[in-house]
């Protein structure tokens, strides 16, 4: 995998490969001092190949005080860390009494492993680190309105998401921004305008993935709004990306939306045309779009029995 994609990254990635063969402390230190640019430029695939590297190193094995590097690094590659690795991440979190060293750590931390932690747990470290640097403060707000990871309530969680979105805008943080956006649209009443300056930073960070989610929920709520035109527009630039960037997912929803909207226009026949793409795909990843589009072709027989 190239981890770089540009020739600061490559020499990024190149100084974290000689450091494992000589020096793993050092390589340690190099992936937690690189997070925050892994991290701004939106490299998680990267920040987590070079990750798994350090770690394969590393094994079970927490270099002396670089407690918090390690916590990193597991951070960055727990999706295929080992038990031991992460169970050691967290004991550093737990024995940790003050604020993290690296700015980065209080989200990282919040986001891969908060879910998993209680609402008590989460705002204990989150309390403890709100006296940093502008970006952390920024981390600790939108860490407080994030769905799920504290007891804060809707009303609470908004607010903390909004202030989070102006100090990242302050800071010209565009991943911070578009995590405060997309956490935000699940709370708010009627998420459009979120969704639609999600949008626009999701295409300034090349998000394929993230654009072609934005653009299904996007049309979806037109949809339901009765505004058909705009939900086709939404679902049909949503299945144009995912099929440039090879995302059978997106493209499926995208389907099944366009599908729906053509039912909605009494246009049967693309209706169907659209859910037969999706019931031909036998993809396990695709089960349950699959089992949507059955449920919305059986509306569609009812529309068509009916008509």
């Amino acid at each position: 995998m190239d981890l770089g994609g540009d020739r600061y990254g490559d020499e990024v990635v190149s100084a974290i490969e000689r450091a494992c063969e000589s020096d793993p402390r050092t390589a340690l230190r190099l992936v937690a001092e690189y997070s925050s640019h892994w991290w701004s430029q939106g490299l998680q695939d990267e920040a987590a190949a070079a990750a798994e590297r350090v770690l394969s190193i590393l094994g079970r094995s927490v270099p002396v005080g670089l407690d918090e590097e390690y916590l990193l690094a597991v951070l960055h590659g727990a999706g295929s860390a080992e038990q031991e690795q992460l169970e050691l991440a967290q004991q550093i979190v737990q024995a940790t009494t003050g604020p993290f060293r690296y700015s980065v750590t209080v989200l990282l931390w919040s986001l891969v492993f908060g879910p998993f932690e209680s609402t008590a747990a989460v705002e204990e470290v989150l309390a403890r680190n709100e006296g940093g640097d502008a970006w952390t403060r920024a981390a600790v707000e939108l860490c407080r309105g994030y769905p799920g990871l504290t007891s804060a309530t809707p009303g609470d969680a908004a607010q903390a998401l909004r202030t989070a979105l102006g100090r990242f805008r302050m800071l010209d943080d565009r991943w911070g921004m578009f995590l405060a956006l997309t956490a935000l649209r699940e709370i708010v009443d009627d998420p459009v305008d979120v969704i639609s300056e999600a949008l626009e930073l999701a295409e300034k960070l090349r998000a394929d993935d993230e654009s072609g989610l934005l653009l299904c929920q996007r049309g979806e709520l037109y949809r339901r709004h009765g505004d058909l035109d705009a939900a086709g527009e939404d679902f049909s630039w949503a299945l144009a990306l995912a099929e440039h960037a090879e995302l059978p997912e997106t493209a499926a929803a995208a389907h099944i939306g366009l599908a729906r909207v053509a039912r909605g226009c009494g246009d049967l026949l693309t209706a169907r045309e659209h859910l037969a793409v999706v019931l031909s795909r036998d993809s396990d990843d695709l089960e349950d779009a699959r089992y949507e589009a059955m449920h919305e072709l059986n509306l569609l027989i009812n529309s068509e029995a009916s008509a």
